[in-house]
């Protein structure tokens, strides 16, 4: 039986930036879920896609288990790294080819050239693309709230599956996700298994980005603003920390 941690995030899973590129093997190999994989003993595979949104994050896993999955053959561990909320896939009627810029995953999922993935900074070359993201942009900045009900539905929809499937796995933030005091979250952050879930209630300060960010850790490599090494090596030994204090290797 083959031990395989299926790492799915954002740029910031992919450690995107550790050695100055946006991927490569290396930044992944660096990444603190690579790092984690190699502590806790299982084979890492990370499908992280620069620029997913939380609908994307969910998606690759799902479609790796649909496609690669063998329970015969595989002993998995999932680590969710979820982004920051306000990010969106737009389904799009041309394929687009974001395996170009992700050089160093382990699997791709495929299924993401059938969307846009729209966040605050996007653009595009192509006029009718570029149309397309203005639109979404302003929608995504009007509707904060209305993409952290679907960012929580995205944790809920993982949750569920993983369990129904008797998979282990862990969550996380790297980007901010929830305005826990509003009145419209309270019903589905309160489904949310925090036993699986590393700080999921303090999103604005333990968040992977905010976190070692505010703490003042720079990376002098970064076009794009990811971190460096040190705080991915940090961040891997407190997922380890939660992880193995919960016993979440054993559920």
């Amino acid at each position: 039986m083959e031990k395989i941690m299926l790492i799915s995030g954002c740029s910031h899973a992919a450690g995107s930036e550790i050695n100055g590129t946006e991927d490569s093997l290396y930044n992944r190999q660096h990444s603190f879920g690579n790092l984690l994989a190699e502590k806790l003993g299982y084979r890492p595979i990370n499908i992280s896609v620069l620029g997913a949104s939380n609908m994307g994050i969910s998606r690759g896993v799902l479609q790796w288990f649909a496609e690669q999955y063998d329970p015969s053959k595989h002993e998995v561990f999932v680590l969710m790294a979820w982004a920051e909320s306000a990010r969106i896939d737009i389904p799009i009627e041309l394929p687009s080819s974001y395996k170009r810029e992700d050089t160093g995953d382990d699997w791709f999922p495929d299924t993401i050239n059938d969307y846009s993935l729209v966040n605050n900074g996007s653009s595009s070359p192509n006029d009718w693309e570029d149309i397309l993201i203005k639109r979404i942009v302003k929608f995504i900045g009007d509707n904060v709230e209305y993409l952290e009900v679907m960012s929580a539905t995205f944790v809920l929809q993982l949750q569920y599956f993983l369990k129904m499937m008797g998979v282990k796995y862990c969550m996380c933030n790297t980007g901010y996700m929830f305005t826990k005091e509003a009145r419209h979250m309270k019903f589905y952050l309160g489904q949310i298994d925090r036993t699986h879930y590393l700080n999921m209630d303090s999103t604005e300060v333990e968040a992977f980005y905010w976190k070692y960010r505010k703490a003042g850790y720079v990376n002098k490599l970064a076009t794009y603003d990811h971190h460096g090494q040190e705080p991915h090596v940090l961040y891997a030994e407190e997922l380890y920390k939660f992880i193995t204090d919960n016993g979440l290797t054993n559920k």
